[in-house]
């Protein structure tokens, strides 16, 4: 047995060696240790940190960008839109490989009433400010009416009294007279007399309204509307119009005929139905027919049919009316037969109406009114597939004296359900003797009544309430007003661009016109326009009054306001070893900056929605305002977040000029953005102090940029977009 004697490394010269050894490589690799996480790991630390500003800083961008296209949305689409987003912002940077330190988080913050934006007009001393006072422009009043304030040359077919503007009467267009000819017409036409003679044909295509003062046709001339109706519809088509057929629910089926006066007969076996029943038989008003309905093909060749065209219509009002032969017709057109043997026909048009009315009213000898249905096509196959026949239309005449003789009956197209062509149905017809008659020469269909330019007396006036009187006789006034700064409104929108002055509830009056895209406070003339509409030429509506309110200083008292928006939305790190930074988004601007007082230091990563340029000497400044919204909301944390924005409202303002204008910020990044418009006012060829002033107040954290029009004024193209943001 060997005995091994136990080794004392206290006393072995080579194993204190080895421990020695060991403990100096641990030293270094301890101190290695030590000058890595002293120094590199802050370098990388602060580099994380420096990409992270980065990072936030694209988010932003991102931000702006959709705020910009939620403002486009709007441009475009107006209160219809929904346009919505949501921009992600990363809030820490990364954390340095298994030595570094976890990432404090940064703060975000949503504050909708900071930051103030305002575009203010100066008086006309150069200074903010109105004055107080008010005034109102009402016509008629005690001493003007009507005739005192309106522009004769710009206003037309309205006749104006002290009290009333009303539709003008109509201007006739002389004589119309058919010997030996033929002639085209539709729409609505005022003669003095017409008369049709010698084989002549008046042809009407569509509805064709005659008021005159007499109208005769001989017992050789004719005036007719024949298939002048509403479309027929073609293979597999439904009939244009209310009555219009319906296509067959098979193959090789035919169309439904059109109704009208009755309904439509149905086509083949029933399968294309006829067309409704419509208008009704005691007024006076009559409609155009409906088209039939299309046959259907038989697969694989050919097509079906197509429906016959509704009848015209045919309104004759005049005072004498003497009809002595002849015809007078808008009887609805036959369907087509398919383009195969086996495809389904159309169905026939409905006939059209036909409407005499006048004081004294004579129809006789051989004249003949006929509103005939058109019959169902026929299958080229023999027994099916036959279209139905359309319905007769409507034939009224009203005569407060006269003689009135026809051998017109009713009839429908009920009797023709579509076997190899159904029979279209006769006119319902209605006779009415002893109706009073009025006279429908009476007015024009639209005028217009523009008013003379008034002088508030004040650049400073601020619009208020406008409210109006009228008689409306079951017809419509559409009012317009427009403002500017020229006497001569040079600088107003023309009044096609000027929208309507909707009525609130119901009622003639809107309770601040200054809502309106084509009028703005600040203008010292305002002037409107009445343009009158009517459907029935024997009334029309009546303009009895106008007033507009104003005052000369804004409500809370000051200048006018032409805009004003507000809300911020900004990002502030809390980094270990790189420079805190601030990004910040307000007014359509995204701006990076440093430090905590004068100023905060820093730049515009994006311009703000301002474009200032010098047309010819004047100030041209377009705006496209951003209005922030919403709920004041803050977040400290190192988690991504995201900020949600949202359509509210879109508002835009026509192109305007003022005498001086004045945009006005209230802002922690004073420095910044006096720095933005000086630069930008200078690149723009303006000069100071003729043309503007730029003003920067540290103590109160304002800007003020004051623009000088002096004789031409200041270009002002002005929206504003208000966004809901939710962070």
């Amino acid at each position: 047995m060997i005995i091994k004697k136990k080794r004392n490394l206290l006393l072995d010269e080579n194993a204190v060696s080895e421990v020695l050894g060991v403990v100096l490589i641990l030293t270094i690799v301890l101190s290695a240790t030590t000058i890595y996480l002293s120094q590199q790991v802050p370098e990388l630390t602060k580099d994380f940190e420096a990409r992270h500003v980065d990072e936030v800083a694209d988010d932003f961008s991102e931000l702006d960008s959709l705020i910009d296209r939620i403002g486009l949305v709007a441009k475009q689409e107006g209160e219809s839109t929904t346009a919505t987003g949501t921009t992600p912002l990363k809030m820490s940077p990364d954390k340095v490989p298994i030595f570094g330190l976890t990432p404090p988080g940064s703060s975000l913050g949503f504050i909708p009433q900071k930051e103030t934006f305002v575009i203010q007009v100066d008086d006309v001393d150069g200074g903010v400010g109105g004055g107080g006072g008010s005034g109102d422009w009402m016509i008629p009043n005690a001493t003007h009416g009507f005739t005192d304030y309106y522009l004769e040359d710009d206003s037309s077919d309205v006749d104006v009294s002290f009290d009333e503007v009303k539709l003008a009467s109509y201007t006739p267009e002389g004589d119309l007279t058919l010997n030996e000819t033929e002639r085209w017409l539709e729409g609505e036409h005022s003669y003095d007399q017409v008369i049709i003679v010698n084989n002549s044909t008046l042809y009407a295509y569509g509805f064709l309204k005659i008021h005159a003062n007499s109208i005769y046709v001989d017992p050789s001339s004719n005036i007719t509307a024949d298939g002048k109706g509403l479309w027929g519809g073609t293979s597999q088509k439904d009939g244009d119009g209310i009555g219009g057929g319906k296509t067959g629910a098979n193959e090789s089926a035919g169309g439904g005929g059109a109704g009208y006066g009755e309904v439509g007969g149905n086509g083949s076996d029933n399968l294309g139905s006829g067309g409704s029943k419509y208008g009704d038989e005691y007024s006076t008003s009559i409609q155009m027919g409906s088209g039939g309905g299309g046959g259907v093909p038989k697969p694989p060749v050919g097509s079906g049919g197509s429906g016959g065209n509704g009848g015209g219509a045919i309104w004759l009002d005049a005072e004498v009316i003497n009809i002595t032969g002849g015809t007078i017709s808008a009887n609805g057109d036959f369907g087509l037969s398919g383009t195969h043997p086996k495809s389904g026909a159309g169905g026939g048009g409905s006939g059209g109406g036909i409407l005499i009315k006048g004081r004294n009213v004579t129809i006789s000898g051989t004249a003949t009114l006929s509103a005939k249905g058109g019959g169902g096509g026929n299958s080229s196959a023999g027994n099916d597939g036959g279209g139905g026949g359309g319905a007769g239309g409507r034939i009224k005449v009203f005569n407060e004296s006269g003689s009135v003789s026809l051998a017109n009956n009713a009839g429908s197209g009920d009797d023709a359900t579509g076997k190899d062509g159904g029979a279209g149905g006769e006119a319902g017809v209605y006779i009415s003797p002893g109706e009073e008659y009025i006279s429908s020469i009476t007015h024009c269909s639209s005028g217009y009544f523009t008013s003379e330019v008034y002088d508030t007396g004040r650049n400073s006036t601020c619009y208020g309430n406008m409210t109006w009187n009228a008689t409306l006789n079951g017809q419509t006034i559409e009012m317009k007003v427009r403002t500017d700064m020229f006497e001569d409104m040079r600088a107003a929108p023309d009044w096609p661009y000027c929208p309507e002055v909707v009525s609130e509830e119901g009622q003639n009056n809107i309770s601040d016109i200054n809502s309106l895209s084509s009028v703005s406070d600040g203008h010292r003339y305002i002037q409107y326009r009445a343009e009158l509409h009517t459907d029935d030429a024997t009334t029309t509506p009546v303009l009895h009054s106008v007033r507009i309110n104003y005052n000369f200083s804004a409500p809370g008292g000051g200048g006018p306001l032409l805009g004003i928006s507000s809300g911020i939305i900004k990002f502030q790190s809390s980094y270990l070893y790189y420079l805190n930074q601030e990004l910040v988004y307000e007014h359509g601007a995204v701006i990076k900056c440093q430090g905590q007082d004068g100023g905060k230091r820093g730049f515009m990563l994006h311009r703000p929605s301002i474009d200032i340029t010098n047309e010819s000497g004047i100030p041209k400044i377009v705006i496209s305002m951003v209005d922030l919204t919403g709920s004041d909301y803050s977040y400290s944390g190192s988690t991504t977040t995201s900020v949600e924005t949202s359509y509210t409202k879109y508002i835009y303002k026509c192109p305007a000029a003022f005498p001086n204008l004045t945009i006005n910020l209230s802002t922690d990044y004073y420095s910044i953005w006096g720095e933005w418009f000086n630069k930008t006012l200078k690149e723009s060829g303006l000069t100071t102090p003729y043309h503007y002033n730029v003003s920067v107040n540290g103590t109160a954290k304002t800007v003020a940029v004051e623009f000088y029009g002096h004789e031409h004024g200041v270009q002002l193209d002005l929206e504003k977009t208000t966004v809901a943001v939710r962070i």
